[in-house]
């Protein structure tokens, strides 16, 4: 089942102009909806069954994706509605992880993901405004070349908001994930605000009720349609209880436990544990029968429309999706997600402090302990009052500087973004010259928590979703139910002082999903370390990276030097490779190499041989 085509799909506006900007796509080749007036409306690949759409009169509406829509309710909503914007308010009503889009009357609004697994994209094509899921789409269509000045940036970790979401083409203008999207006849394409993070008030045992309901029904929109569902079952606290949930529905259940080269990894232990539990069958892949990590590293697969973060995982990734399609699984669900949105990070300490200043004292004792912090730094981190344009300009000039060790930073807007080592002064200039464009950049969030887990969500959003990808042409799409719109809202909504609190592991989840699972299984503190799996990786493809920075695109590109990469990761007694700031090189060197060269004008990337 490899080999599969490539999903994507563009929304044309209802004019004649639109139109004739469909014929770029051949479509004759692609799946088609089309507005009321007979005009083409949205082109693309998506699988058969995640199109659900409906019509009443001048109003019609599409939801694509995963989702417990059908075409009685969408219509009846159409039925309601005297603009598209009406038409998008089904979204509350809906749960699972889909793009949204209604036409009425010549106008067209969309909206992806809150998380940014879905999103949207605008450019103009032959003059003409359009949308796509995929920026690479457009950039083919319009016969854009990407920028490597733009993908120096890329080379910082942790990616600061919003250069986590800029694009690598200039002509292309990304649709912020809360926002919505519209095209209308005779004025410029627009976006708008639709949602805002909730005030963090819901008490605990309300809070609970509503995450457990987001989790029913987000794990119910994958399974309600039959057949095999693959569940990861690590034994983490994450995955486990999507599992349970999974068992409930009407979908026959493989549950999957992924092992590790560590012998005191104890993933194996709880997962054993859950499995006496569920029905259904049970794969347990051992370490040594996948991929290692970085496997492949030296031959990129195909890219998507920004690098991908988990490149050194890829391989095994693609393997088990193989695997599982062998098995006649349809998709596997994964608990990817959790850490950030079922925690709270501490700068909820920031507003609890005026709150309940006891309980906010409290709490600093606790994350003091974890995290090794002195009371007179942490004291000052929680009173530094930078707005985050302050916070941004200032990272903007430390791009090149040592991390702090036992920062703590994340008692503010978050860390601040470093270059590794082996990027070349070229690359920090680049790099600081578009952070310093991004000064009036607002947070994500008013509070400094909320803030960040925002951030981090869409951090691990535009990983998952281009391992959805990768997966998808693989043969069985990963699915991430904790990153739904209905889960994120629930998990913000809750106070962060249960969500972020030092003396529990994830207590919002486990209040939430209590009713579902066997207590015992609920007492895990703490979750694997792939570590070792890592080290040992590295260790055998080290040829591969080799290669890779033998030929490298970023060194051509002048951003990276190639001695200190290679000191770095390949040295007999490598000095502590930094593996996040490796991920974000190995992911754009991977993407460069597939970019580089302009694809033809008006070929969707991903058709050619699908």
């Amino acid at each position: 089942m490899s080999g599969h085509r490539r999903t994507w799909f563009v929304v044309l506006p209802d004019t004649d102009a639109g139109a004739a900007v469909a014929a770029v796509w051949g479509t004759a080749q692609c799946r088609a909806l089309h507005h009321p007036s007979g005009r083409p409306w949205i082109l693309g690949h998506w699988p058969s069954g995640e199109a659900v759409t409906a019509q009443a009169g001048p109003v019609a509406l599409a939801v694509l994706g995963t989702s417990d829509a059908d075409p009685h309710r969408l219509r009846h909503h159409a039925e309601r509605s005297r603009d598209p914007h009406e038409a998008l308010a089904a979204a509350p009503d809906l749960a699972g992880s889909f793009h949204l889009l209604a036409t009425a009357h010549g106008t067209v609004a969309a909206r992806g993901t809150l998380s940014g697994l879905r999103r949207l994209h605008l450019a103009e094509i032959d003059g003409v405004p359009v949308l796509a899921d995929r920026a690479d789409v457009l950039a083919a269509a319009a016969g854009l070349t990407p920028s490597t000045d733009h993908l120096a940036l890329r080379l910082a970790h942790p990616l600061p908001h919003p250069a986590d979401t800029l694009p690598l083409w200039p002509g292309i203008t990304p649709v912020p994930p809360h926002h919505t999207a519209e095209l209308a006849p005779h004025r410029p394409a627009r976006t708008t605000a639709h949602w805002h993070p909730p005030a963090p008030v819901r008490p605990p045992a309300e809070a609970a009720t509503a995450l457990g309901q987001a989790l029913h029904r987000a794990v119910d929109a994958r399974t309600r349609g039959g057949g095999l569902v693959a569940a990861d079952l690590s034994g983490g606290l994450d995955s486990t209880p999507l599992c349970f949930l999974a068992a409930t529905g009407p979908a026959d259940l493989l549950t999957v436990t992924l092992g590790s080269l560590d012998p005191h990894h104890d993933d194996a232990v709880w997962a054993d544990r859950a499995a006496h539990h569920l029905p259904g069958k049970r794969l347990v892949l051992p370490a040594e029968d996948l991929p290692a990590m970085f496997a492949g590293i030296d031959t990129p697969g195909p890219q998507g429309d920004e690098p991908f973060a988990w490149t050194r995982t890829r391989a095994r990734d693609e393997a088990v999706a193989r695997l599982l399609a062998g098995h006649g699984a349809r998709l596997r669900i994964s608990g990817e997600g959790g850490d950030e949105v079922l925690q709270a990070l501490p700068a909820y300490l920031r507003t609890l402090l005026a709150r309940h200043p006891a309980t906010a004292a409290r709490h600093l004792r606790g994350h003091r302990a974890r995290l090794r912090w002195k009371l007179p730094d942490a004291l000052r981190a929680l009173a530094d009052p930078r707005p985050y344009p302050a916070w941004l300009a200032h990272a903007a000039e430390r791009l090149t500087h040592p991390h702090p060790p036992g920062t703590t930073q994340l008692l503010g807007w978050g860390i601040e973004p470093r270059l590794p080592p082996w990027a070349t002064a070229h690359a920090a200039d680049l790099a600081r010259a578009q952070l310093r464009a991004l000064r009036d950049t607002r947070p994500l969030a008013p509070e400094h928590a909320q803030h960040q887990v925002l951030h981090m969500v869409r951090h691990s959003a535009s990983a998952m979703r281009q391992l959805t990808d990768a997966t998808a042409r693989a043969g069985v799409p990963y699915s991430v139910p904790l990153l739904d719109d209905r889960v994120l809202d629930a998990c913000l909504a809750a106070d962060p002082a249960t969500r972020g609190t030092p003396f529990a592991y994830k207590p919002l989840l486990t209040a939430a999903v209590a009713p579902d699972l066997p207590a015992d299984l609920l007492r895990r503190t703490g979750k694997g370390d792939f570590t070792p799996d890592t080290h040992q990786g590295l260790a055998r493809h080290r040829a591969g990276l080799a290669a890779l920075i033998e030929d490298s695109a970023l060194v051509r590109a002048g951003l990276v030097d190639p001695d200190t990469l290679r000191r770095a990761c390949l040295g007999l007694y490598p000095p502590g490779t930094p593996y996040a700031a490796l991920d974000a090189t190995l992911a754009c060197e991977h993407w460069l190499r597939a970019h580089a060269t302009s694809p033809h004008p008006h070929t969707p990337p991903g058709t050619q041989g699908a």
